[in-house]
C-alpha cells in the first residue's frame, strides 16, 4: 500500500506540479521536461527506451538459435559430417515449433512471460548440449535436440510478439519488434551459413558440434537475461487489477526509472486498450481478427517460400556450376538477407511498415520472375544463365529481408487482445506448414523454374495486396492499430 501511495503521489506531483511554480521556473521546467518526454535526438530516445529491448533480449537469442536450426533444416549443414539428414530429421524442427506454438497458447495463462522464457531457454540449452554430442549419440540425440529447439521457439514466439507490442512505446514498436524476431532469426541463418560453408574439416569440432555449443551458450545467456531483465506486461497487470505493479513495470521500462507524465499517458492508454477489448465478445473478437488473420497468413506463407529448401537448392546448384566450391556466394547470400532485415528493422518507425514492404515485394517479384526465365525446359542450362540466376537470387534475398521486416510488427498490432496469442500461433503454424510442404517437393532445375515463376507471381500479387489492404501503423497506439485491421478495406 505504501508503494502504491508513493507512485500515486509522484504521478500527481508530475501531472499538476507545474502550475504553482513561478513563470520563469515553469518555463525552465517545461523545456527540461520536453527534452525528457519527447527528445529530438534518436540517441536520447534509444537510451531512454533501452530497457524495453532488454526485456525481450532473451527471446532474441532463442530466435537466433532457431534461425541456425532453420538453416540446418533447409540445407546449410556440412557435407563432410558423418550424419546425413533424413526427411524426418529435416522436418523435426518445424514439427517441434508447431507443437511449441500450440502448447504456448495453452500455458500462457498459467505462466508469466518470465517463467515461459526461462523454460524455453532451458530447452535451448539442453538441445544445444544434445546437438553437440550428436556425433557420438547418433541420430536420436540430434533428433531430440532439434525437437527441443523447435519446441522452445514455438513456445516463446507468440508471447514475445504480444509482449513486444505491450512493453514498447509506439514510436519504437516497429524497430524493436522487427529486430527481436525477424533480424534475430535471419542473423541465426547467416551464422549457420558462414559456419557450414567455411568450416575446415580438420578442426577438432564438426559443424554440428559447433552449432550445439553455440546454441547451448545462447540458451545459458538467454536464461540470465530473462532472469535479470524480464518485465511483466503492464497490460496484463492492469487487466488483473494490479495497477501499482503496472506502474512499477512502466517505470522499469524506461531510463531513468521515475514516474513521468509519459508514464501516466501510457497507463491511461493501456487502460483504454483493455476497456476497448473487453467490450468485444468472443465472437466479435474473431470477426474482427479474421481479415487480419487471412492477410498475415498469406504474408508469412510468402516469407516461408523466400527461405525454403528449394531456394537453397537453387543457390547450391547455381553457385557450384559458376564458382565451383567457393563459399563466397553462400556467405553473400546470408549477408544480403541480414542486411535487408537490418535495414527494414531500422526504418520501421521512420519510413514506416508499408513503404518498406512495397519496395521489397516489388523488387522481389521482378527478381523471381527473371530468375525463373533463366531455367528453360531444356535439360541444359547455359553458364551465363546460371550466373545471372545466381545474382538475381542474391538481389532477391536483400529485398526479401527488407520486405518481410514489417511482418513481425503487424503481428504485434493486428489482433484483438483476448485472442492475440492464438492468432499469432495460427499464422506461425501456417508458415511452418509451408516449409514442411516444400520439403516434400523433388529438387530439380525444372521444378526451380516453376517454383520461382509462382513465387514471382505471388510476390507481385502480394505487392498489390499490401498496397490496397495492409495499413500503415507507424506511431499508432495498439488500440489505433487494431482498428486499422478490423475490416478488409
Amino acid at each position: 500500500m505504501e508503494q502504491k501511495s508513493q507512485y500515486q503521489r509522484t504521478a500527481s506531483q508530475i501531472i499538476v506540479g507545474y502550475s504553482p511554480l513561478p513563470q520563469p521556473d515553469q518555463e525552465k521546467m517545461s523545456k527540461r521536461y520536453l527534452l525528457y518526454h519527447n527528445p529530438d535526438s534518436c540517441c536520447i530516445r534509444d537510451t531512454r527506451n533501452q530497457p524495453q529491448a532488454n526485456a525481450l533480449g532473451a527471446a532474441a537469442l532463442i530466435f537466433l538459435s532457431g534461425g541456425m536450426n532453420l538453416a540446418w533444416s533447409i540445407g546449410f549443414y556440412s557435407q563432410t559430417d558423418e550424419l546425413t539428414p533424413s526427411m524426418h530429421l529435416r522436418s523435426s524442427w518445424f514439427i517441434g515449433a508447431i507443437i511449441g506454438a500450440s502448447l504456448g497458447v495453452l500455458v500462457h495463462k498459467h505462466l508469466t512471460y518470465k517463467l515461459l522464457t526461462q523454460l524455453s531457454c532451458l530447452l535451448v540449452l539442453i538441445g544445444g548440449v544434445l546437438f553437440a554430442v550428436g556425433q557420438s549419440g547418433g541420430e536420436a540425440a540430434v533428433l531430440a535436440a532439434r525437437y527441443l529447439n523447435g519446441l522452445a521457439n514455438g513456445l516463446v514466439l507468440p508471447s514475445t510478439l504480444v509482449m513486444a507490442g505491450e512493453l514498447t512505446v509506439c514510436y519504437k514498436r516497429g524497430n524493436i519488434a522487427s529486430s527481436i524476431e525477424q533480424m534475430s532469426s535471419t542473423l541465426g541463418i547467416f551464422m549457420q551459413i558462414v559456419v557450414s560453408a567455411s568450416w575446415d574439416m580438420d578442426y577438432d569440432l564438426t559443424v554440428d558440434q559447433l552449432q550445439g555449443v553455440l546454441c547451448a551458450l545462447y540458451g545459458f545467456i538467454a536464461f540470465c537475461l530473462a532472469t535479470r531483465f524480464s518485465v511483466e506486461s503492464p497490460v496484463r497487470l492492469l487487466a488483473h487489477g494490479e495497477e501499482e505493479l503496472a506502474i512499477d513495470a512502466l517505470i522499469r521500462l524506461q531510463n531513468p526509472r521515475a514516474v513521468t507524465k509519459e508514464t501516466n499517458e501510457q497507463l491511461t492508454e493501456h487502460s483504454s486498450y483493455i476497456a476497448h477489448n473487453k467490450s468485444l465478445s468472443l465472437t466479435g473478437a474473431w470477426c474482427q481478427a479474421l481479415p487480419a488473420l487471412l492477410r498475415l497468413c498469406l504474408l508469412r506463407a510468402l516469407y516461408a517460400m523466400s527461405t525454403s529448401i528449394l531456394v537453397i537448392y537453387t543457390l547450391t546448384f547455381t553457385s557450384t556450376s559458376v564458382y565451383g566450391s567457393s563459399s563466397g556466394p553462400y556467405i553473400l547470400f546470408g549477408l544480403l538477407r541480414v542486411a535487408g532485415s537490418f535495414s527494414g528493422a531500422f526504418v520501421q518507425d521512420t519510413l514506416g511498415r508499408k513503404l518498406t514492404q512495397l519496395i521489397g515485394f516489388m523488387v522481389c517479384s521482378g527478381a523471381a520472375l527473371g530468375l525463373a526465365s533463366r531455367f528453360s525446359a531444356e535439360d541444359f542450362v547455359r553458364l551465363s544463365d546460371l550466373r545471372m540466376a545466381l545474382w538475381l537470387l542474391l538481389i532477391f534475398q536483400f529485398f526479401a529481408g527488407l520486405g518481410f521486416a514489417p511482418s513481425s510488427v503487424y503481428l504485434t498490432e493486428a489482433f484483438p487482445l483476448s485472442i492475440k496469442r492464438i492468432c499469432i500461433a495460427i499464422v506461425y503454424i501456417m508458415e511452418l506448414s509451408v516449409h514442411l510442404a516444400i520439403c516434400e517437393v523433388d529438387l530439380s532445375v525444372h521444378v526451380d523454374g516453376i517454383y520461382f515463376s509462382g513465387l514471382g507471381i505471388f510476390m507481385l500479387l502480394g505487392f498489390m495486396f499490401s498496397h490496397w489492404y495492409l495499413p500503415e501503423t507507424k506511431f499508432l497506439t495498439l488500440r489505433q492499430a487494431q482498428e486499422k485491421f478490423r475490416d478488409f478495406s
